[in-house]
């Protein structure tokens, strides 16, 4: 929103969602669903799914194997697996024990 100087209201009208799930994202009450996120890139050619999912900027390509510096929360949680799901209906899966 604020590479493209878009207010939540202007945000959730090029993506086409109702005001309340930007708010809801921005505040923390709700995660972005897939259904969401599928529609900021679809409706922004210039975000990275990498970005927009993992926080990063470039990640590497290597199936099966999970980027070193994806950055968690310090809890007792830790990332089991990563699905990246395409609009052509593919499939990128990285997970944590390399398979």
């Amino acid at each position: 929103m604020e590479d493209h100087s878009l207010s939540s209201a202007q945000m959730a009208d090029k993506i086409g969602v109702q005001r309340s799930a930007i708010s809801h994202i921005l505040s923390g009450r709700n995660k972005p669903s897939l259904d969401f996120i599928l529609k900021v890139l679809n409706s922004f050619s210039d975000v990275s799914s990498n970005w927009l999912l993992l926080g990063e900027k470039e990640v590497s390509k290597t199936p099966g194997k999970v980027p070193q510096n994806i950055s968690q929360k310090q809890t007792a949680k830790t990332i089991e697996k990563v699905l990246i799901l395409y609009t052509d209906k593919t499939v990128e899966e990285y997970s944590s024990n390399g398979q």
